[in-house]
């Protein structure tokens, strides 16, 4: 008589590669989105470098214009006055034995000076003055402040603006020898037409003697 077995129950056993399966997806989906983070975050402070970088290169160029018109302005504003041969009458200074003149908002300073050293005056007429945001220079010409076409700008206009540009002169006659002392307070304040909130300020002066 043939033996019945007993009912037994099937376990099917899947293969570990389908439990697998789910959190794979999920550890990729976690690792996608936490590389979008970082680039994102690496994306964000590389534009904030590269921000700062263009501002401080910018900042750079504003301070070296500036340096370079206080230059230019603090050496030849020592020249005024200047002539060759001292025991000859100085031509190369104005009546009332000025040294300097401003014109009346004090943006414009004019002076003279032997600049062949003939000893004789020439239309040696030299300035700077303030106009539209730069810095002009006269050279040797007959103009006055109020314009001409003596007026050279040796500024940077395209990337800089002048907001101010104020002269101040103070001149002391000496007896012995009979000379005069002319000193020359500078204000300057320039900005850059970009970025406006970089603007510098700077103070600086000049002086000069001459023979009378």
């Amino acid at each position: 008589m043939a033996t019945v077995k007993p009912f037994q129950s099937v376990q099917l056993v899947w293969p570990s590669r389908f439990y697998m399966c789910g959190h794979g997806l999920i550890e990729l989906m976690m690792s996608i989105s936490l590389a979008g983070i970082i680039f994102t975050g690496s994306s964000y402070i590389y534009a904030a470098h590269e921000v700062q970088n263009i501002r401080a290169e910018q900042y750079y160029l504003v301070q070296q214009e500036a340096q370079n018109m206080l230059t230019i302005m603090q050496r030849e504003l020592g020249r005024a006055g200047y002539k060759s041969h001292i025991a000859a009458t100085n031509a190369f200074i104005y009546s009332d034995d000025e040294i300097y003149i401003l014109n009346a908002s004090k943006d414009c300073i004019v002076y003279r000076y032997d600049r062949n050293e003939d000893g004789v005056f020439n239309n040696e007429n030299f300035g700077f003055r303030l106009y539209l945001g730069g810095l002009q220079q006269r050279k040797g010409s007959a103009v006055s402040c109020d314009g001409g076409l003596g007026w050279e700008m040796i500024s940077d206009t395209a990337s800089t603006d002048i907001t101010e540009l104020q002269f101040s002169v103070l001149q002391q006659r000496y007896s012995l020898p009979y000379r005069i002392k002319g000193v020359v307070n500078i204000v300057l304040s320039i900005r850059h037409r970009q970025f406006a909130d970089i603007e510098l300020h700077f103070f600086r002066n000049s002086s000069a003697r001459a023979f009378l």
